[in-house]
């Protein structure tokens, strides 16, 4: 019997540690649960936050009014503008109601010193339509802004200068506008509209924003005269930067010997005393059209831009055939099999003029002989579709004879106004690069008074993927240091954006994430993944380094994988993101190398021939042009293009109408906007139009110096 209650009590004891133990065990598994729960919605909400690229701290006092006391004021029909004594600003509507409380000039200079404001101002009623305000900075620079308001159109326009009196390295500087009144369009660099759903924060390259509506409205649109805006969408503080490093990437390679490949980030414009810097913009206040038409990255109604560019690495007459043409053997453009001269694809194609290499093909002239390239280069270049360069003048650094002859040889040719550096990332070989000595005067491979000469004046910049490269982060690496929550927000800020995060559900966010994995790097130079708030200019000049050259970005190196057909879809589906966002394409390739991790050319029964997969995403390229969507170009054609938007001038009448006027000397055809209206006339007629989404796509050509009158009938 004693037995007997002894097992029992022993039963009854296990039962209850086993009963105690599925509780412990149900407590750490649900406190587990929360805890991942925590983990990864706090990592969801990180990631969906976009990176700041904005001054921290910003002082609320910047968004102060001016004193009463003092004040210059300048009146018309749509607004009131006035000055104090210590230089602030404030725009208000002929009511009073505060449309612009301030606006305040800021300086950031590299050495981390930042100042709001100017010091010792001084405040000049010009005329009865202009207040000049005079002050110095931080670095003893002396600003001068002109405040001048327009009689006949509800503008203002703002003239800044800076003039440096020491040397000065600037990280940022700008004027910030403190608006007072509700955020209500958001101009984006890939030309999208936000209405609602803000971001905390955009860099709007130099496009827009529009604050209120109605008459206590104000906007600043299409700015070609300032290094980019950005906006804190909280504060709704507007930030227009008159330079900043951001906007103008560049790296140098010092000579190294040991061929290291270290690099400087001088992004950062570097005043020397006594230079200066000027800038203009113009804010429109009150009566402004309620649709606003915005200017299309690419003409002729297209959405998005692709631009293959070619690094002349390692080719020969047989890789150049094969991919141009379709097959080694074909040696002729017009028998194209394949590749991209049967598709019509161009290409902005880099080329060696000489060298020691003696493959046939290698270079145009070889010792002692003239290449066959050269006859390759006159038959495709005879199509109009490519945009031939030099890949510097050789493999090796050329002398000064070499690097005019090969220079002039490709402008009498080719018209060839672009540059593609090669061989540069050691630091010891191709000096005349533009990333190493070609713009150093002093040093005797200076190259940059022969590109003057000879009108080259596109070239293409390491710089992003440099500065890209250095600040990755890794996701394994992560994981393997233990780091978890680090490794999970990078994870989610690579492969989906912040806007995607915030407006997708869970299922389509995991298919997002799955789809944009499979590919690892977007295809996007605006790079849409990262978010509204990342700096990505796609062209630029660097005041103080590069001078009146321009620079093009890449933000990576384009391989495309095993090249399998699974390749292939992920191509495809690469291609309807590019274009769904509306983006731009600027492809780093190597289409003639050949490399065994190249894999765009293939050897089938002996013969050297385009990789049929390779040529499949050809194309596909190609049947998204002839669909409408995709603008295939070289960099040539496209910089062209940007360069005369930038003359390009929007004047918002009274009546609501809209003036575009080209101040370019030639016509830009194929001008493309973007408006969401259901109809729009051009100068009373309709233009070629298509719908994308909510919005309206028309395309025009617009002459020189001519100005067009944009209406927007009611329905």
């Amino acid at each position: 019997m004693k037995n007997q209650e002894t097992l029992n009590i022993e039963n009854q004891r296990q039962f209850f540690v086993f009963r105690f133990k599925r509780k412990i065990f149900i407590w750490f598994s649900i406190l587990v649960i929360v805890l991942l729960v925590i983990f990864l919605i706090t990592g969801f909400y990180s990631a969906s936050q976009p990176v700041s690229y904005l001054p921290k701290n910003i002082p609320d006092f910047i968004d102060s009014l001016p004193s009463a006391e003092g004040q210059f004021l300048i009146k018309n029909e749509w607004y009131n503008i006035i000055v104090d004594q210590k230089g602030r600003i404030a725009v208000k509507g002929p009511d009073g109601k505060v449309i612009i409380s301030a606006l305040t000039y800021y300086l950031e200079s590299e050495d981390g010193k930042n100042n709001w404001g100017l010091k010792n101002v001084f405040v000049n009623r010009v005329n009865d339509s202009s207040i000049q305000i005079k002050g110095d900075g931080i670095k003893n620079e002396q600003i001068q802004l002109s405040i001048i308001a327009n009689k006949s159109i509800p503008k203002i326009d703002i003239q800044v200068e800076t003039n440096y009196h020491i040397n000065t390295i600037i990280k940022k500087e700008a004027i910030v506008a403190s608006f007072n009144i509700p955020l209500s369009q958001v101009y984006r660099k890939n030309r999208e509209m936000d209405t609602k759903n803000f971001q905390p924060e955009y860099w709007l390259q130099k496009e827009g924003v529009r604050f209120g509506d109605n008459k206590h409205s104000a906007l600043i649109y299409h700015t070609p005269l300032i290094s980019s805006l950005q906006l804190e969408t909280e504060k709704k503080r507007l930030f227009i930067n008159l330079d900043y490093a951001l906007d103008h990437p560049f790296v140098k390679f010092p000579y190294q010997k040991d061929q290291r490949g270290r690099w400087q980030n001088l992004s950062a414009s570097d005043f020397k005393n006594g230079s200066e810097l000027k800038n203009s913009f113009s804010i429109y206040i009150g009566p402004i059209p309620k649709a606003i038409p915005r200017l299309m990255l690419v003409p002729f109604g297209y959405k998005a831009g692709y631009v293959f560019t070619e690094h002349a690495d390692g080719g020969n007459i047989r890789t150049q055939r094969a991919a141009y043409f379709g097959s080694e053997d074909i040696t002729n453009a017009t028998q194209a099999t394949g590749g991209f001269v049967q598709h019509k694809i161009p290409v902005t194609k880099s080329v060696f003029y000489t060298g020691s290499e003696t493959s046939p093909g290698a270079s145009i002239y070889q010792p002692d002989s003239v290449s066959p390239l050269l006859n390759f280069l006159d038959q495709i270049y005879a199509t109009n579709l490519y945009d031939l360069c030099l890949h510097t003048p050789e493999n090796g650094t050329s002398n000064r004879q070499i690097l005019e002859e090969s220079i002039k040889f490709m402008k009498e040719r080719y018209n060839s106004v672009c540059w593609i550096d090669h061989g540069f990332y050691g630091g010891k070989l191709n000096r005349e690069a533009f990333v190493c000595d070609g713009l150093d005067s002093l040093s005797p491979y200076y190259a940059a008074d022969l590109w003057k000469k000879y009108n080259t004046k596109y070239f293409w910049s390491p710089a992003v993927e440099m500065i890209n490269n250095s600040n990755w982060v890794s996701v394994s690496e992560n994981i393997k240091r233990l780091k978890f929550y680090k490794a999970y927000v990078t994870f989610l800020r690579r492969y989906i954006s912040p806007k995607d995060l915030k407006n997708l559900n869970i299922i389509q966010i995991i298919k997002k994430i799955r789809s944009n994995y499979s590919y690892r790097i977007e295809m996007n130079t605006l790079e849409y993944n990262s978010g509204p708030s990342l700096p990505t200019p796609l062209y630029w000049q660097n005041p103080t380094r590069t001078g009146e050259f321009y620079s093009w970005a890449t933000n990576q190196e384009k391989s495309y994988g095993d090249l399998s057909e699974n390749e292939v879809e992920k191509e495809k589906d690469q291609l309807s993101n590019l274009i769904s966002h509306q983006g731009i394409f600027i492809d780093h390739g190597y289409f003639v190398r050949n490399r065994s991790d190249d894999r765009i050319l293939k050897t089938i029964n002996g013969k050297l021939v385009i990789n049929p997969n390779f040529d499949k995403i050809l194309s596909l390229i190609d049947e998204r042009r002839k669909r409408g969507d995709l603008y295939v170009t070289t960099v040539r054609d496209l910089l062209n293009y940007w360069i005369m938007l930038e003359k390009v001038e929007f004047q918002y009448l009274p009546d609501g109408s809209i003036n575009i006027i080209n101040n370019n000397d030639n016509a830009i055809k194929g001008l493309s906007l973007i408006i969401k209206a259901k109809k729009v006339l051009v100068d009373g007629k309709l233009p070629v139009m298509k719908e994308t989404n909510d919005d309206k796509i028309f395309w025009f050509d617009l002459g020189q110096h001519e100005t067009v009158k944009i209406t927007i009938p009611a329905i």
